[in-house]
């Protein structure tokens, strides 16, 4: 069995012997090469304890599996640029780490941005006296009124009011004219507000 760097080994192999595991730091060099494998390999190597930080961090949000499997992805991205530590651990936890503080504070904006859309969510969100189960709360029902919008409309709403794009930005992201951003917009949050107003 040949280490994931690609490293020959030295003779012919003893029968019955198996080849070191590869390090981390050939791992991250091999997928720095475009190996897959190498990033299935550092997946079940260290899954399970970023996945421990992840349960803490997130207090057992159900978003924890998801990031789990952005880190990863994250990772095979950016392998090219690993410091060479025998140990991803540190690494790969900084990368959770980071995750978990974008999408918290995406959340919030995405809350506050949602919030300005006058009585409709502001009420929808008081009917949870309890901040961590409201903020759970709150989530599903945004997410079921977006779900109620066209595929248009939600697009131009998630990518201004979620990802923070300007409508230049979502005109050229999207391949529409500027004004019918902007169109989509107001109709985006009409809709969403009369649809939150019907669930409280």
């Amino acid at each position: 069995m040949r280490r994931l760097a690609g490293a020959e080994q030295a003779g012919p192999s003893v029968a019955g012997s198996r080849a070191p595991e590869p390090t981390d730091a050939e791992i991250f060099m091999a997928m720095a090469s475009g190996n897959l494998t190498a990033l299935g390999t550092l997946y079940a190597r260290h899954q399970q304890r970023i996945r421990r930080f992840l349960a803490r961090a997130t207090a057992g949000d159900a978003d924890a599996d998801d990031i789990l499997h952005d880190v990863f992805i994250t990772a095979g991205r950016v392998a090219v640029t690993y410091d060479g530590r025998s140990d991803a651990r540190g690494f790969l936890i900084g990368i959770a780490a980071n995750l978990v503080r974008a999408r918290r504070e995406k959340k919030a904006r995405w809350v506050r941005a949602l919030a300005a859309l006058e009585g409709a969510v502001t009420g929808a969100f008081r009917r949870t006296p309890e901040d961590s189960a409201s903020e759970t709360q709150q989530m599903h029902l945004l997410n079921a009124a977006l779900a109620r919008l066209s595929e248009e409309k939600r697009l131009v709403l998630l990518l201004i009011e979620l990802e923070g794009l300007s409508g230049d930005e979502v005109s050229s992201t999207l391949g529409i004219p500027v004004a019918t951003v902007w169109t989509r917009l107001h109709y985006a949050r009409a809709e969403l507000r009369e649809h939150l107003k019907r669930r409280m």
